[in-house]
């Protein structure tokens, strides 16, 4: 541990402490005590100050006393702490050959820049629905500028993106009459990570059924993300010659619950890559937009008792700028809406949506509910 600075502050620490069963009993601006109940009554200190000289000594007796009460080593103790706010995800290339935990260069690249393609692909899946995208939206492309590449790890290969899941601070208090930025930006990274997970499980699935995927099952997958871009991400890894299989596992962040229905974890040999092309050739041809997608908060709500729909703004970000949409919803999306104002939960909004510059942004709403990318706090 002496030749790991730790990269993290008192937050993650704080946070860890927390989800893992510790609590704080005293303490002030430089430090506090956690104790974590149990026979062995441990107390820990928290080093509060950051910018203090001897902030990352302290930070490494932390590491290195969780470490022992853990049973764990000190590096994953480390790890876990530093990421406690983010998902990471592991793309893990195996062979039976490979036995040393090294990889052929050309596999590698390919599992390397397969990484940066699933990333991108799911991106641009959580802006729009679309079989086959030739253009990624910006912001999509901008997903491979702003997640982390951990450190490959042992494991047949392992290498690991590092994606936010949420902030320090709560994401949204009942009754919001306006999105947070920054919180949205951070929102958009787990929402990505929810959409390739659901996405490659919709694929495994189809890969370990019983019969071929019918064209209708193939068109239902889009709703969930799959794409053409997709499919040949998972294509170009697993058919490297020193490659016969990749797994995808997602760790959720420990201070976001899981997003429900998102498998755990995935994966394709070369018998499920069969299948996986086969849906990627008939989505090739699929280039028409099926629907977008918008996420934010509900800020406006108007009903009048007679009519059989309700007036309802969402504030979100359109191209990274905070724009309310208006839509008119029915009655249980309406109750629907009220509830998540009420409660200070995201909304998800498929639909048609226009947004003139200058203009009132508009939606022809085809699905509206709560976020189910973000689960309930810890």
């Amino acid at each position: 541990m002496a030749d790991i600075t730790p990269d993290f502050g008192p937050e993650e620490i704080r946070s860890y402490l927390k989800v893992t069963g510790w609590a704080p009993v005293s303490g002030g601006d430089v430090a506090e005590l956690w104790r974590l109940p149990g026979p062995a009554d441990e107390v820990v200190l928290v080093p509060m100050k950051p910018g203090a000289p001897d902030f990352a000594k302290r930070a490494r007796i932390l590491i290195q006393d969780l470490a022992r009460i853990e049973f764990e080593d000190i590096q994953t103790v480390h790890d876990a702490v530093a990421t406690v706010y983010n998902d990471v995800t592991d793309l893990r290339a195996s062979h039976p050959s490979m036995s040393d935990g090294s990889i052929p260069l050309e596999s590698g690249y390919e599992l390397f820049v397969s990484a940066k393609r699933l990333r991108v692909a799911s991106a641009a899946a959580t802006i729009r629905r679309q079989g086959h995208f030739r253009n990624f939206p910006t912001r999509a492309r901008d997903q491979a500028r702003e997640v982390r590449l951990g450190q490959t790890r042992r494991g047949s290969y392992i290498v690991p993106i590092i994606s936010q899941a949420r902030s320090p601070e709560d994401v949204y208090s009942p009754r919001q009459d306006h999105i947070d930025v920054q919180v949205e930006e951070t929102l958009f990274d787990r929402r990505v990570t929810a959409t390739m997970s659901r996405a490659l499980g919709v694929l495994e699935d189809m890969a370990g059924a019983d019969h071929e995927p019918t064209p209708s099952e193939i068109n239902d997958s889009i709703g969930e993300g799959v794409s053409y871009e997709l499919c040949q991400a998972l294509a170009k890894v697993v058919n490297t010659e020193s490659v016969s299989a990749l797994d995808v596992a997602f760790n959720w962040s420990r201070v976001a619950a899981p997003p429900p229905g998102t498998p755990a974890r995935v994966e394709f040999n070369r018998d499920a890559i069969e299948i996986v092309d086969l849906v990627s050739e008939q989505l090739k041809t699929k280039v028409y937009t099926r629907e977008h997608l918008i996420y934010g908060v509900v800020t406006d709500l108007s009903r009048h008792p007679d009519d059989d729909t309700g007036r309802v703004g969402v504030q979100t970000l359109i191209q990274r700028r905070s724009r309310t949409v208006w839509m008119d919803l029915a009655d249980s999306d309406y109750h629907t809406a009220v509830h998540c104002h009420d409660a200070g939960n995201p909304v998800r909004v498929s639909g048609m949506l226009t947004s003139p510059p200058g203009g009132l942004a508009r939606m022809k709403v085809t699905g509206f509910g709560p976020d189910p990318s973000l689960g309930a706090d810890d």
